[in-house]
């Protein structure tokens, strides 16, 4: 009778360590690898960093553009040259001429 009260402790003892053992196995998984793991938050904090530097990036574009805008509105010959220069504008009995790099000739040619 005690024999097999010693094997029925043994076996409870033993099925409840697997069952921690299991539940730690578990625990340490979801830790690493679950929605908010320290996999995922790695790869957020990588994500926020590269979009601040978007940011930072963009802001000085703005920065730059806006100057643009500002010399355009006060400088009617730098209007005009953006003019000419972007849509290719030009006044009567005016010739463009366009000259163009070997590289970008031989890009075209490719084509």
């Amino acid at each position: 009778m005690k024999k097999e009260k010693n094997d029925e402790t043994f076996l409870k003892s033993r099925g409840l360590i697997i069952l921690i053992l299991m539940f730690l196995f578990i625990l340490v998984l979801t830790f690493f690898f679950g929605d908010s793991g320290i996999i995922e938050i790695l790869r957020s904090q990588d994500k926020i960093a590269e979009l601040r530097s978007d940011i930072e990036e963009l802001e000085k574009k703005k920065i730059v553009l806006e100057q643009e805008i500002k010399e355009l509105e006060k400088n009617p010959l730098a209007l005009e040259k953006t003019a000419r220069e972007k849509l290719w504008l030009m006044k009567k009995n005016e010739k463009v001429i366009i000259v163009v790099d070997k590289k970008d000739k031989d890009k075209v040619e490719k084509k």
